[in-house]
């Protein structure tokens, strides 16, 4: 009777481990899933922005035809877009690590 005893009380323990494992696999799963989401949602706001500077800042300059205005206009999209990646690859990497 004592070893029956003893029995189920290391088969409780092994529940109990396995219960923490499957609980702990199920976190960690939840946890990757959402870094993910979250890169994934941080690219596609670094794709719409380079569509609003591509449309918004160089374009209109282009279309003006003055040498100056395209010389700001690019220079300004280059200073934002560059400024921009940077900051959003700065951000991914930190929301990844």
């Amino acid at each position: 009777a004592a070893a029956a005893v003893g029995e189920q009380h290391k088969m409780s323990e092994v529940w109990i481990h396995s219960a923490m494992h499957t609980i702990e696999f199920c976190l960690s799963t939840l946890s990757n899933t959402a870094s993910y989401l979250r890169l994934w949602a941080l690219s596609l706001a670094h794709t719409e922005l380079s569509n609003v500077f591509w449309d918004k800042i160089l374009l209109l300059s282009l279309t003006t035809g003055n040498r100056a205005a395209i010389v700001v206009g690019f220079s300004v999209w280059l200073g934002a877009t560059l400024t921009v990646l940077m900051q959003m690859e700065s951000l991914s990497a930190f929301l990844h690590a």
